[in-house]
Protein backbone atom coordinates (compact mmCIF):
# COMPACT_ATOMS: atom_id res chain seq x y z
CA UNK A 1 0.00 0.00 0.00
CA UNK A 2 1.11 3.42 -1.04
CA UNK A 3 -0.34 6.27 -0.32
CA UNK A 4 0.70 9.85 -1.03
CA UNK A 5 -0.18 11.36 2.46
CA UNK A 6 2.46 12.33 5.35
CA UNK A 7 3.45 8.90 7.40
CA UNK A 8 0.76 8.99 9.93
CA UNK A 9 -2.15 9.24 7.71
CA UNK A 10 -0.52 6.37 5.95
CA UNK A 11 -0.55 4.03 8.56
CA UNK A 12 -4.36 5.25 9.48
CA UNK A 13 -5.30 4.36 6.37
CA UNK A 14 -3.04 0.49 6.45
CA UNK A 15 -5.32 -0.18 9.45
CA UNK A 16 -8.82 1.15 8.06
CA UNK A 17 -8.60 -0.31 4.54
CA UNK A 18 -6.76 -3.90 6.34
CA UNK A 19 -9.91 -3.91 9.57
CA UNK A 20 -12.86 -3.22 7.27
CA UNK A 21 -11.88 -6.35 5.47
CA UNK A 22 -11.99 -8.24 8.61
CA UNK A 23 -15.31 -8.68 10.77
CA UNK A 24 -13.49 -10.47 13.92
CA UNK A 25 -10.54 -9.27 15.20
CA UNK A 26 -8.10 -10.33 17.86
CA UNK A 27 -8.15 -9.02 21.26
CA UNK A 28 -7.35 -9.02 24.74
CA UNK A 29 -6.65 -13.25 24.84
CA UNK A 30 -9.06 -14.00 22.59
CA UNK A 31 -10.70 -13.60 19.23
CA UNK A 32 -13.97 -11.17 19.38
CA UNK A 33 -16.83 -12.64 17.18
CA UNK A 34 -19.49 -9.58 16.69
CA UNK A 35 -23.08 -9.34 16.77
CA UNK A 36 -25.21 -7.52 13.99
CA UNK A 37 -25.26 -5.02 16.33
CA UNK A 38 -21.40 -4.95 17.37
CA UNK A 39 -20.64 -5.11 13.50
CA UNK A 40 -22.47 -1.89 13.10
CA UNK A 41 -20.61 -0.11 15.85
CA UNK A 42 -17.43 -1.70 14.45
CA UNK A 43 -17.91 -0.55 10.62
CA UNK A 44 -19.38 3.03 11.64
CA UNK A 45 -15.41 3.10 13.78
CA UNK A 46 -13.72 2.08 10.79
CA UNK A 47 -16.16 4.32 8.40
CA UNK A 48 -15.23 7.05 10.54
CA UNK A 49 -11.37 6.85 9.72
CA UNK A 50 -12.25 6.00 6.12
CA UNK A 51 -13.50 9.63 6.18
CA UNK A 52 -11.05 10.92 8.15
CA UNK A 53 -8.62 10.00 5.91
CA UNK A 54 -10.57 10.72 3.06
CA UNK A 55 -10.17 14.06 4.14
CA UNK A 56 -7.21 14.22 5.42
CA UNK A 57 -5.29 13.23 2.06
CA UNK A 58 -7.56 12.55 -0.46
CA UNK A 59 -5.42 11.75 -3.39
CA UNK A 60 -3.87 8.13 -2.70
CA UNK A 61 -3.13 4.84 -4.15
CA UNK A 62 -2.59 1.23 -3.00
CA UNK A 63 0.38 -0.55 -3.96
CA UNK A 64 2.86 -2.53 -1.64
CA UNK A 65 5.02 -0.90 0.36
CA UNK A 66 8.47 -0.41 2.56
CA UNK A 67 8.45 2.43 5.37
CA UNK A 68 11.36 4.06 6.53
CA UNK A 69 13.13 0.53 5.59
CA UNK A 70 10.24 -1.03 7.61
CA UNK A 71 8.33 -3.76 5.77
CA UNK A 72 4.24 -4.38 6.49
CA UNK A 73 3.62 -7.73 7.02
CA UNK A 74 0.14 -9.29 6.31
CA UNK A 75 -1.65 -11.39 9.46
CA UNK A 76 -0.74 -14.43 8.12
CA UNK A 77 2.54 -13.60 8.14
CA UNK A 78 2.56 -12.15 11.66
CA UNK A 79 1.38 -15.71 12.81
CA UNK A 80 4.04 -17.19 11.34
CA UNK A 81 6.47 -15.11 13.97
CA UNK A 82 3.96 -15.62 16.76
CA UNK A 83 1.15 -18.10 17.82
CA UNK A 84 -0.61 -15.42 20.26
CA UNK A 85 -0.66 -18.39 22.45
CA UNK A 86 -1.00 -17.59 26.46
CA UNK A 87 2.87 -19.19 27.23
CA UNK A 88 4.51 -17.05 25.29
CA UNK A 89 3.19 -13.82 26.53
CA UNK A 90 6.05 -12.17 27.81
CA UNK A 91 4.63 -9.89 29.53
CA UNK A 92 1.78 -6.79 29.37
CA UNK A 93 2.95 -3.52 27.58
CA UNK A 94 1.14 0.27 28.31
CA UNK A 95 -1.26 -0.62 25.60
CA UNK A 96 -1.13 -4.43 25.00
CA UNK A 97 1.03 -7.39 25.00
CA UNK A 98 4.24 -8.65 24.05
CA UNK A 99 4.78 -11.80 22.57
CA UNK A 100 7.90 -14.02 22.18
CA UNK A 101 8.65 -15.02 18.36
CA UNK A 102 10.90 -16.18 15.66
CA UNK A 103 11.63 -14.43 12.40
CA UNK A 104 13.96 -16.26 9.39
CA UNK A 105 13.59 -20.13 8.53
CA UNK A 106 16.17 -22.67 8.99
CA UNK A 107 19.45 -21.39 9.85
CA UNK A 108 18.77 -17.90 9.29
CA UNK A 109 16.26 -17.99 12.60
CA UNK A 110 16.55 -15.53 15.09
CA UNK A 111 14.85 -14.44 18.42
CA UNK A 112 12.24 -11.41 17.74
CA UNK A 113 9.54 -10.07 20.00
CA UNK A 114 5.72 -8.79 19.08
CA UNK A 115 4.12 -6.12 20.60
CA UNK A 116 0.55 -5.84 20.23
CA UNK A 117 -1.78 -2.80 20.70
CA UNK A 118 -5.07 -4.44 21.82
CA UNK A 119 -8.39 -2.97 20.84
CA UNK A 120 -11.36 -4.18 22.20
CA UNK A 121 -14.45 -4.00 20.72
CA UNK A 122 -16.91 -2.09 20.09
CA UNK A 123 -14.94 0.69 20.49
CA UNK A 124 -15.13 2.37 24.07
CA UNK A 125 -13.48 5.41 25.62
CA UNK A 126 -9.98 5.81 25.21
CA UNK A 127 -9.86 2.65 22.71
CA UNK A 128 -9.42 5.20 19.51
CA UNK A 129 -6.68 6.40 20.79
CA UNK A 130 -4.76 3.20 20.71
CA UNK A 131 -4.72 4.23 16.59
CA UNK A 132 -2.82 7.22 16.58
CA UNK A 133 -0.60 5.86 19.44
CA UNK A 134 0.19 2.96 17.13
CA UNK A 135 0.65 5.38 14.40
CA UNK A 136 3.16 7.97 16.48
CA UNK A 137 5.51 5.14 17.74
CA UNK A 138 5.54 3.49 13.94
CA UNK A 139 6.86 6.60 13.09
CA UNK A 140 9.31 6.98 15.66
CA UNK A 141 10.54 4.03 14.41
CA UNK A 142 10.61 4.07 10.94
CA UNK A 143 12.25 7.43 11.11
CA UNK A 144 15.88 6.96 9.75
CA UNK A 145 16.66 10.45 12.08
CA UNK A 146 15.73 8.91 15.47
CA UNK A 147 15.48 5.45 15.59
CA UNK A 148 19.59 5.19 15.23
CA UNK A 149 20.40 4.85 18.95
CA UNK A 150 21.81 1.76 20.24
CA UNK A 151 19.26 1.92 23.51
CA UNK A 152 16.77 1.75 20.69
CA UNK A 153 15.08 -1.75 19.93
CA UNK A 154 15.02 -2.02 15.66
CA UNK A 155 11.96 -2.16 14.01
CA UNK A 156 11.76 -4.93 11.31
CA UNK A 157 8.22 -5.03 10.18
CA UNK A 158 4.46 -4.14 11.48
CA UNK A 159 1.00 -5.06 10.77
CA UNK A 160 -2.31 -3.20 10.64
CA UNK A 161 -4.29 -6.44 9.75
CA UNK A 162 -6.86 -7.70 11.98
CA UNK A 163 -4.48 -6.40 15.30
CA UNK A 164 -2.04 -3.70 15.50
CA UNK A 165 1.24 -5.19 16.20
CA UNK A 166 4.95 -4.10 15.26
CA UNK A 167 8.03 -6.93 15.09
CA UNK A 168 11.15 -6.30 17.06
CA UNK A 169 14.72 -7.66 16.25
CA UNK A 170 15.56 -9.32 19.92
CA UNK A 171 19.73 -9.90 20.43
CA UNK A 172 20.08 -12.81 22.08
CA UNK A 173 21.94 -11.42 25.12
CA UNK A 174 18.79 -8.80 26.12
CA UNK A 175 16.65 -11.86 27.92
CA UNK A 176 15.42 -10.10 31.47
CA UNK A 177 13.24 -7.31 31.86
CA UNK A 178 14.35 -4.18 33.90
CA UNK A 179 11.44 -4.45 36.45
CA UNK A 180 11.96 -7.99 36.97
CA UNK A 181 15.43 -7.38 38.53
CA UNK A 182 15.02 -3.75 39.74
CA UNK A 183 14.77 -4.96 43.14
CA UNK A 184 17.70 -7.84 43.69
CA UNK A 185 20.53 -7.75 45.37
CA UNK A 186 23.05 -9.22 43.16
CA UNK A 187 23.25 -5.46 41.11
CA UNK A 188 26.10 -3.15 42.19
CA UNK A 189 25.88 1.08 42.53
CA UNK A 190 27.65 0.83 39.17
CA UNK A 191 24.91 -1.20 37.53
CA UNK A 192 22.16 1.38 38.05
CA UNK A 193 23.99 4.65 37.33
CA UNK A 194 24.88 3.01 33.81
CA UNK A 195 21.22 1.76 33.78
CA UNK A 196 20.43 5.71 34.24
CA UNK A 197 22.70 6.88 31.97
CA UNK A 198 21.85 4.83 28.80
CA UNK A 199 18.00 5.89 29.29
CA UNK A 200 19.24 9.27 30.06
CA UNK A 201 21.02 9.46 26.66
CA UNK A 202 18.25 8.18 24.84
CA UNK A 203 15.97 10.74 26.03
CA UNK A 204 18.00 13.23 25.61
CA UNK A 205 18.74 11.98 22.10
CA UNK A 206 14.97 11.70 21.54
CA UNK A 207 14.56 15.12 22.64
CA UNK A 208 17.02 16.27 20.68
CA UNK A 209 15.14 14.73 17.30
CA UNK A 210 12.03 16.91 18.55
CA UNK A 211 10.79 13.37 20.05
CA UNK A 212 8.77 13.42 23.67
CA UNK A 213 7.67 9.74 24.55
CA UNK A 214 5.19 10.22 27.41
CA UNK A 215 6.03 7.50 30.03
CA UNK A 216 8.97 4.92 30.16
CA UNK A 217 8.79 2.41 33.22
CA UNK A 218 11.04 -0.52 34.37
CA UNK A 219 8.94 -2.76 32.42
CA UNK A 220 9.36 -1.22 28.99
CA UNK A 221 13.14 -1.77 29.29
CA UNK A 222 15.13 -4.96 28.55
CA UNK A 223 18.34 -5.62 29.58
CA UNK A 224 21.86 -8.22 29.02
CA UNK A 225 24.41 -9.26 31.86
CA UNK A 226 26.61 -6.12 31.19
CA UNK A 227 23.64 -3.97 32.20
CA UNK A 228 23.16 -2.71 28.66
CA UNK A 229 19.70 -1.70 27.74
CA UNK A 230 17.00 -1.92 25.04
CA UNK A 231 13.69 0.49 25.31
CA UNK A 232 10.50 -1.76 23.69
CA UNK A 233 7.64 0.70 24.64
CA UNK A 234 6.45 4.63 25.41
CA UNK A 235 3.79 5.63 26.89
CA UNK A 236 2.54 8.26 24.29
CA UNK A 237 4.93 9.17 21.67
CA UNK A 238 4.88 12.70 20.15
CA UNK A 239 6.75 13.38 17.30
CA UNK A 240 7.64 16.52 15.56
CA UNK A 241 7.58 19.16 19.09
CA UNK A 242 10.41 20.88 20.82
CA UNK A 243 11.15 22.13 24.38
CA UNK A 244 8.30 25.00 24.28
CA UNK A 245 5.78 22.98 22.92
CA UNK A 246 2.42 21.68 25.03
CA UNK A 247 1.00 18.53 23.81
CA UNK A 248 -2.78 17.27 25.17
CA UNK A 249 -3.42 14.82 27.17
CA UNK A 250 -5.77 13.05 25.25
CA UNK A 251 -5.81 10.32 27.87
CA UNK A 252 -3.57 8.06 30.33
CA UNK A 253 -0.99 5.70 29.81
CA UNK A 254 1.24 4.55 32.53
CA UNK A 255 2.64 7.03 34.79
CA UNK A 256 2.10 11.08 33.82
CA UNK A 257 3.50 13.93 35.39
CA UNK A 258 1.68 16.32 37.09
CA UNK A 259 1.13 19.12 34.61
CA UNK A 260 -2.57 19.54 34.18
CA UNK A 261 -4.01 18.68 30.75
CA UNK A 262 -0.85 19.18 28.56
CA UNK A 263 2.51 17.03 28.29
CA UNK A 264 6.10 18.43 27.33
CA UNK A 265 9.70 17.48 27.31
CA UNK A 266 10.24 18.20 30.88
CA UNK A 267 7.45 15.38 31.43
CA UNK A 268 9.22 12.94 30.06
CA UNK A 269 12.13 14.13 32.90
CA UNK A 270 9.92 13.65 35.42
CA UNK A 271 9.03 10.36 34.66
CA UNK A 272 12.62 9.70 34.40
CA UNK A 273 12.75 10.74 37.86
CA UNK A 274 10.38 8.37 39.11
CA UNK A 275 12.70 5.24 37.71
CA UNK A 276 15.46 7.06 39.25
CA UNK A 277 14.16 7.40 42.47
CA UNK A 278 13.42 3.31 41.90
CA UNK A 279 16.61 2.56 40.97
CA UNK A 280 18.55 4.40 44.07
CA UNK A 281 16.00 3.38 46.80
CA UNK A 282 15.46 -0.20 45.71
CA UNK A 283 11.66 -0.15 45.68
CA UNK A 284 8.61 0.34 44.24
CA UNK A 285 8.04 3.83 43.63
CA UNK A 286 5.16 5.63 45.49
CA UNK A 287 3.20 8.17 45.55
CA UNK A 288 3.75 9.32 48.85
CA UNK A 289 7.15 10.41 47.69
CA UNK A 290 5.65 13.56 46.28
CA UNK A 291 4.56 14.76 49.76
CA UNK A 292 6.97 18.12 50.83
CA UNK A 293 7.50 15.78 53.96
CA UNK A 294 8.54 13.05 52.16
CA UNK A 295 11.60 14.92 50.11
CA UNK A 296 13.60 16.58 52.78
CA UNK A 297 16.32 13.46 53.40
CA UNK A 298 19.70 14.41 52.03
CA UNK A 299 19.73 10.97 51.59
CA UNK A 300 17.98 9.02 49.49
CA UNK A 301 20.38 5.97 48.30
CA UNK A 302 19.56 2.45 50.11
CA UNK A 303 22.01 1.56 52.58
CA UNK A 304 22.83 -1.99 50.53
CA UNK A 305 24.93 0.56 48.75
CA UNK A 306 27.76 0.57 50.93
CA UNK A 307 30.54 2.00 48.32
CA UNK A 308 28.50 4.97 47.69
CA UNK A 309 30.25 7.76 48.96
CA UNK A 310 27.83 10.37 50.79
CA UNK A 311 28.36 13.31 48.74
CA UNK A 312 27.71 11.09 45.58
CA UNK A 313 24.65 9.53 47.51
CA UNK A 314 23.93 13.33 48.35
CA UNK A 315 24.30 14.55 44.52
CA UNK A 316 22.16 12.29 42.89
CA UNK A 317 19.34 12.22 45.09
CA UNK A 318 19.36 16.28 44.42
CA UNK A 319 19.14 15.38 40.92
CA UNK A 320 15.98 13.08 41.60
CA UNK A 321 14.27 15.99 43.38
CA UNK A 322 15.08 18.23 40.63
CA UNK A 323 14.01 15.81 38.00
CA UNK A 324 10.35 15.63 40.34
CA UNK A 325 10.11 18.84 40.93
CA UNK A 326 6.25 19.66 40.62
CA UNK A 327 6.94 22.57 38.73
CA UNK A 328 8.27 21.36 34.87
CA UNK A 329 10.15 24.95 34.72
CA UNK A 330 12.78 23.96 37.39
CA UNK A 331 12.88 20.41 36.13
CA UNK A 332 16.46 20.46 34.15
CA UNK A 333 16.52 18.97 30.37
CA UNK A 334 17.68 15.95 29.80
CA UNK A 335 21.23 16.34 28.06
CA UNK A 336 21.68 18.52 31.95
CA UNK A 337 21.04 14.67 33.45
CA UNK A 338 23.41 13.14 31.12
CA UNK A 339 26.29 15.13 32.06
CA UNK A 340 25.40 14.97 36.21
CA UNK A 341 24.78 10.74 35.60
CA UNK A 342 28.44 10.73 33.68
CA UNK A 343 30.36 12.67 35.91
CA UNK A 344 28.87 10.44 39.46
CA UNK A 345 30.16 7.35 38.13
CA UNK A 346 32.29 5.51 40.00
CA UNK A 347 36.03 5.87 39.21
CA UNK A 348 38.65 2.61 39.36
CA UNK A 349 40.67 2.62 41.88
CA UNK A 350 43.33 5.04 42.45
CA UNK A 351 41.20 7.53 41.33
CA UNK A 352 39.96 9.15 44.43
CA UNK A 353 41.21 12.39 43.16
CA UNK A 354 39.71 12.15 39.87
CA UNK A 355 36.50 11.09 41.76
CA UNK A 356 36.39 14.28 44.32
CA UNK A 357 36.63 16.38 41.55
CA UNK A 358 33.72 15.09 39.44
CA UNK A 359 31.43 14.82 42.29
CA UNK A 360 32.42 18.20 42.97
CA UNK A 361 31.56 19.07 39.23
CA UNK A 362 28.70 16.92 39.38
CA UNK A 363 27.17 19.19 42.56
CA UNK A 364 28.09 22.36 40.91
CA UNK A 365 25.75 21.14 37.79
CA UNK A 366 22.91 20.66 40.49
CA UNK A 367 23.14 24.19 41.73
Amino acid sequence: MKIKADRKNRLFAYFAIGAWFHSSVPVSCKTFTPTSTDTDSYRSTILFFLLWFENAASNFSIEPVIVGGVRLCSYSELQKITDFKYENILRKTLSGRLFHGIIGERSEKRRAFVKTWDLLLPMQDGHAQLLPKFCDEIELFTDEKANTHQNLVKLCMFCCYKRLAAVYECDEKFTRLLSNVLLDDEFRWDDWIKVATQLADLLAFLHEKGTAVGCVTASCIMIDEEMNIKVFDFGYVSCHVNEDSKIPVEYLVGREAPEAGTRTMKSDVYIFGLLLLELITKKEFEYSFLHAAKRGKINLVDECFKEVPPATASAITLLTYNCTDLDPLKRPKMKHVVDVLRALKMPARGEKRKREDEVEMATALLS
